[in-house]
Formats: C-alpha cells, sequence, structure tokens
C-alpha cells in the first residue's frame, strides 16, 4: 500500500490497555471506527499491556483482517517484528525506539511515522526524516491516554513544527469533539485519537465530528 497524506485524516490508536484488556472489545471499536470512516488504525500495546508475544500476534492479525476489509492501513507502534509478522502496511516508531534507516533499509516499502514533539526535536531529526513518510506532532493538548508523555505544546507549537518542515503531519495528543475544532485551520493532514473514540458513546457521530474538525 502506496502512502497518501489522506490517510492520517482520523487516525485512530488502540490497543488493549485502552479497552480494559479485552481484546474483544477492542475488535468491536476497530470494525466501528473503520465502518464510520476512520482513515488508519495504530496497533499500539504499551502502558501496561498484559498480552503475551503470541497474543499480540493473533490480535494484530484479527485487527488487520477488520482494517483490509475497509482498505484502511493498519501501523504497528514500535516493534518491527510484528508489524512485519502480521503484514501491517506501516510503522510508527518514537525518538528512542528503533532508527528510522535501520528499518527503511529492512523494509523498503513500509509506511513509516514518526514522532515529533516540538520544533527543537525536528531540526535534531533531520536525518531521520529524509527516510520517513509522515510525522507525529505533539502532544498538543495535555492528554491521560499514554504514560510518561512530554509536555503539551499546544497550537502554536504546531504552528512552529510546520513551518519547517513539508512532511504530511497528524496532530497527535489529547485531541477530542470538544477541542478539535481548535485545529480547523491548523496546517496539518490529520488527528490522531486514543480516548476520543474508545470511549465514544457513538463513534460514527464521533469520527465526522474528527473529520469535520469541529464543525
Amino acid at each position: 500500500m502506496k502512502f497518501k497524506p489522506e490517510m492520517l485524516d482520523v487516525y485512530l490508536v488502540i490497543g488493549t490497555q485502552n479497552t480494559d484488556n479485552s481484546a474483544k472489545h477492542l475488535l468491536a471499536i476497530v470494525q466501528a471506527a473503520c465502518a464510520a470512516g476512520v482513515t488508519a488504525v495504530q496497533y499500539r500495546e504499551k502502558d501496561g499491556s498484559q498480552l503475551s508475544d503470541t497474543e499480540r500476534v493473533e490480535l494484530g492479525k484479527l485487527i488487520h483482517k477488520i482494517t483490509q476489509k475497509y482498505a484502511v492501513p493498519l501501523f504497528v507502534d514500535d516493534d518491527y517484528e510484528l508489524a512485519k509478522t502480521i503484514g501491517a502496511e506501516g510503522l510508527h516508531v518514537g525518538q528512542t525506539d528503533e532508527k528510522v534507516h535501520v528499518i527503511r533499509k529492512q523494509s523498503p516499502d513500509l509506511i513509516i511515522g514518526l514522532s515529533i514533539h516540538d520544533l527543537a526535536e525536528l531540526q535534531s531529526s533531520a536525518t531521520e526524516l529524509e527516510l520517513v513518510d509522515y510525522i507525529g506532532v505533539g502532544p498538543i493538548f495535555p492528554t491521560h491516554s499514554k504514560k510518561d508523555v512530554k509536555a503539551s505544546i499546544g497550537v502554536a507549537g504546531l504552528d512552529k513544527v510546520a513551518a519547517h518542515t513539508n512532511l504530511p503531519i497528524v496532530a497527535i495528543g489529547g485531541i477530542h469533539t470538544n477541542n478539535v475544532a481548535e485545529l480547523k485551520n491548523a496546517p496539518i493532514d490529520g488527528v490522531s485519537v486514543i480516548s476520543a473514540i474508545t470511549k465514544s458513546d457513538d463513534i460514527d457521530q464521533t469520527v465526522q465530528i474528527l473529520k469535520a474538525r469541529g464543525n
């Protein structure tokens, strides 16, 4: 699958740590979210995940069956071997994860995203940025969905990063239906969310609000 910036429009990040350790509930959310129109799914087992390596592979394959049905790219967070094993279309890495140039050499066709916190981190990642397809910038707003998160940079911080790169950008961190309108005119290709969808009472409506950036 070839990368397109439109894939970032509404980007769901999910793992069993976000669904009360229930794989069944996770799959139901992924199914509903894909049906509602999310444009990418990232499988992220961290922050208290209780799954074994074998269970991660099994669940990853089931998630991929759903995303393939809807022609939605599946990314894996920070686990190259898992991504390859389940046939995921992409991999998302952070600053302390496996280096992009190593991944790119092993898998030239894999879609790769890199987390960038702020302008300083963008500038220090120059050599890696030449090899990625998109960057995830943030956290934009304070978030409680991940452990050990960095300070939020706000829309102003996002604007600074965007002004210094031509790479497609997905905004990450603390984005919900009640604040996504603040990103309406931001120089981004999409928004990445966890709890906005995993805790939603109406996933279809939530996805539509996120797509419209609050309108």
